[in-house]
């Protein structure tokens, strides 16, 4: 059943079946989707341990520096095909959004498969780029088919929330093993492992539900009328999603550069931290969903890593690395999922794949200047104050964008270039301006009043 906005309810019976029947334990929509994005995140994490020791801790540090410019370049260039290609195939082709996801996961086991012997190799930078590609646009069509698996949008940080930190407990349960094979055995044997996982969530893909968006695009685009200030609300907290990924890849590499000539122990022990922070970030969110909006918990996770970053500079050491890489984990996690569910929520269901590989496309443009600022030499007490200096204008401006928003008032600079198939819900967003008789009344089937008479569209 789909719902008469961004969301797509699932369709519960009227007298469900109970949790257990003959010992069986009945298995939901979320359920699969837990278990493929469990797998993909193990897979990833896998790939990463071997690519991590061939691209940056087995050679020198000017080596490095110049390896991970173009480690960072190529993670930047999959998005010129995600963006124009494989989001709107999300949402264009019949079953797009789970028959993306078993494609893209089945190129991923190809993709791994092949990786194996040649990591040494010129193979290794297109072998490479090829999974990152795959990687993005299955992170697109993920993110399109949760709504098809929350019963309203008052879950949809929740799911989030719980896929987020799901994917994280499995990235580290991946990331573990994959270091012991590949410090005993090779690398090798790690991209085997790792073909495998992706393998096992390609099989489990093809359960997951059709989530189509073209069952109910008609019937939306009939009965509603666009919204700029929901359009705006979005790119409001898409800028501060933007700007937290482009701090954490800042801080990854600041941390990675600065005391990897120390101590190689030190750089993992932020990193254990970090990861900590990520696994909390994702269950704060889901926790503070219940007593504020998304767009609340996005103005928060920008305040307090601003705050602790300035404390940090009195320590400009190992401590307020640790303390920082935790806060910043932490921030980016809720950031992003509090993000989502605005899309999610206020996005029509038939632009779930545009939107979310338009707003990936920025955020990934983020974090490479971010990690790209950071390969340049600098103190760790710098570094510190750089991130203090970011977050504040961040929450400055961020904080402008959410008056004008409550007040129902865009910047008329708001751009005008989304799809046309953005429309307002009659019933939610209290700072919505209110909508006129022609459009608020339209019966479903009838055609849809021109843009220009919406009063939501005037400046």
């Amino acid at each position: 059943m789909s719902g008469a906005g961004g969301w797509s309810p699932v369709r519960e019976p009227r007298h469900p079946r109970p949790p257990e029947i003959g010992g069986a334990k009945r298995v939901t929509a979320f359920m699969c989707l837990a278990r493929v994005h469990a797998l993909s995140a193990a897979g990833d994490a896998m790939i990463a341990v071997a690519l991590a020791d061939s691209l940056f801790f087995s050679v020198d540090a000017d080596a490095a520096r110049s390896r991970v410019l173009l480690y960072l370049f190529l993670t930047l260039t999959p998005f010129a095909v995600v963006a124009p290609l494989i989001g709107p195939a999300v949402d264009r082709a019949p079953g797009g959004r789970r028959l993306l996801t078993v494609l893209l996961n089945a190129g991923r086991t190809i993709t791994a498969f092949f990786m194996i012997g040649n990591l040494a190799s010129g193979l290794l930078f297109p072998l490479a780029f090829a999974v990152l590609v795959l990687g993005k646009g299955y992170a697109v069509a993920k993110a399109s088919v949760v709504p098809a698996t929350a019963r309203s949008e008052t879950e949809l940080v929740h799911r989030n929330s719980r896929l987020a930190v799901l994917g994280g407990v499995a990235a580290l349960l991946g990331g573990i093993p994959a270091w012991l094979i590949q410090r005993y055995v090779g690398s090798d044997w790690v991209m085997g492992v790792a073909a495998a996982v992706f393998l096992g969530s390609c099989v489990l893909a093809l359960r997951l539900p059709r989530a189509d968006a073209a069952a109910g695009a008609d019937r939306v685009e009939a009965s509603e009328a666009a919204g700029g200030i929901r359009r705006f609300g979005i790119r409001l907290a898409a800028s501060g999603t933007a700007v937290l990924r482009g701090v954490l890849g800042f801080m990854t590499f600041l941390v990675a550069f600065g005391l990897r000539d120390d101590a190689l122990w030190q750089v993992y022990l932020v990193g254990a931290f970090a990861m900590i922070g990520v696994l909390s970030g994702s269950a704060v969110a889901a926790r503070m969903s219940s007593g504020a909006r998304e767009e609340s918990i996005l103005q928060i996770m920008l305040v307090v890593p601003a705050l602790v970053s300035l404390l940090a500079i009195w320590d400009g050491g190992l401590k307020g690395a640790i303390v920082v890489a935790l806060v910043v984990g932490l921030a980016a996690s809720a950031g992003k999922v509090a993000f989502d569910s605005v899309v999610q929520r206020d996005a029509p269901n038939a632009d779930y794949g545009r939107s979310f590989g338009r707003f990936e496309t920025r955020f990934q443009l983020s974090w490479v200047v971010g990690a790209a600022l950071a390969v340049i030499p600098m103190s760790l007490r710098l570094g510190f104050i750089l991130i203090t200096l970011f977050l504040a204008a961040a929450v400055v401006l961020h904080l402008v964008g959410a008056e004008n928003v409550r007040r129902g008032q865009p910047p008329p600079s708001l751009p005008r270039r989304l799809p046309e198939r953005w429309h307002r819900r009659p019933g939610r967003d209290d700072h919505a301006a209110p909508e006129s008789p022609s459009t608020g009344s339209s019966p479903p089937g009838s055609p849809s009043p021109p843009a220009a008479s919406d009063p939501s569209e005037s400046p």
